[in-house]
Parts: C-alpha cells; sequence; structure tokens
C-alpha cells in the first residue's frame, strides 16, 4: 500500500530546513526535502507544549507534522537542533 505525502508527514520525524514565518512557507527534509505552505493560524507546539508562531521554528529542529486539506495545521517540535548538537549520541 503506498502512503500519501499527508500520511507519511503525520507519521514521521523531519528535520526542519528552512522556516519563513513572512510567507507562512516551510521547509523540511525527510527522505527528501518538501516546501510546505503553512497558514496564518498554523501552530507551533513546542518541547515545552506552549503555542507559539512558525518563526518559534529553527532549522535543525525535528518535528512531527500533522496536516489538515487546507495546509500544515500543527507542528510538534520532538527535538530542538541545540538538543541534537548536545547529544551524546553523535
Amino acid at each position: 500500500m503506498t502512503q500519501s505525502l499527508t500520511d507519511w508527514l503525520q507519521h514521521s520525524r523531519v528535520t526542519v530546513v528552512a522556516v519563513d514565518p513572512d510567507h507562512h512557507r516551510l521547509r523540511v527534509k525527510g527522505e527528501g526535502c518538501t516546501d510546505l505552505s503553512c497558514h496564518e493560524r498554523t501552530v507551533v507546539i513546542t518541547e515545552d507544549g506552549v503555542e507559539a508562531p512558525l518563526g518559534a521554528l529553527n532549522p535543525g529542529d525535528v518535528v512531527r507534522i500533522d496536516e489538515t486539506d487546507r495546509g500544515v495545521a500543527t507542528v510538534v517540535v520532538l527535538r530542538r537542533v541545540w538538543e541534537q548538537i548536545a547529544s551524546p549520541e553523535l
């Protein structure tokens, strides 16, 4: 069974490559890079569980994306870039 891009994004962790909050755009990298259009009501849920605007994301953050048919609705931060850099796994 083939998985759609929406299904893949909803069940996968992806890494933020670029954020353009002024134009409501987000580029993420999983198996490949994907440009996403966000709407003005897109919510970022930070690692603390706090709602924040799209500008709260940083390149390198690992996120999960819950997408609707109108664009990205919720971006959940799973791990911040600075946590990855400090990780002993590297």
